[in-house]
């Protein structure tokens, strides 16, 4: 059995309060108007603890998003555990999307600052990395119900299905009315889905 030492809980510990206080300031302030020292201040650590876990801000960054990303996943996995109708499973799964994209936390960092702080290649990468998978999965599963038809593999229709979600995000956390946004996206995301009925 492995057994953490003292010290590698601390530093677990340490870490993780520097990533909570980043997300905390990265969101309120963006990724240009944060200051490390202003997250080793909310952290209660020193900026030298910092860069004992990150080697400059845009790692820190990376740390925070691909967190969010994780726990985006783990919503949606739980969200449509169970669900024995793909439609469904694949419709439940966009709305949690949505559902998240009307937190400005997270809309902020996920669908705004993301690309701009990581580059749009590395944001690309990883949003792929934890989502077009399951964006493919959902249509496969869909077409092995009969319940559309897919020209390929599903790789390009995930693709452009992700893309279509991730403008329909930023449509909804940028509006003044975002739940009633989300049910919009929603319900337009299930009309393009139709039209690869057979």
């Amino acid at each position: 059995m492995d057994v953490k030492s003292r010290r590698e809980e601390y530093a677990d510990v340490t870490r993780a309060a520097i990533v909570d206080a980043a997300s905390v300031r990265f969101s309120a302030d963006g990724y240009a108007g944060t200051s490390l020292d202003s997250i080793a201040l909310a952290a209660r650590v020193t900026k030298g603890a910092i860069y004992h876990h990150f080697a400059d801000k845009a790692e820190l960054f990376e740390a925070v998003y691909l967190l969010l990303e994780e726990q985006l996943v783990a919503k949606v996995l739980a969200g449509v555990g169970g669900i024995q109708d793909p439609w469904d499973a694949i419709c439940i799964g966009a709305d949690i999307f949505f559902e998240q994209c009307c937190d400005p936390g997270f809309a902020r960092i996920a669908l705004e600052e993301a690309p701009i702080a990581l580059g749009w290649a590395r944001w690309k990468a990883i949003e792929e990395q934890y989502f077009l998978g399951l964006v493919k999965a959902a249509l496969l599963a869909l077409a092995e119900a009969g319940a559309i038809e897919i020209p390929d593999d599903g790789n390009l229709i995930a693709r452009m299905l992700l893309s279509a979600m991730d403008e329909a995000g930023l449509a909804v956390a940028g509006s003044v009315h975002p739940q009633v946004e989300r049910q919009r996206a929603g319900e337009l995301t299930k009309r393009l889905m139709s039209g690869l009925r057979p």
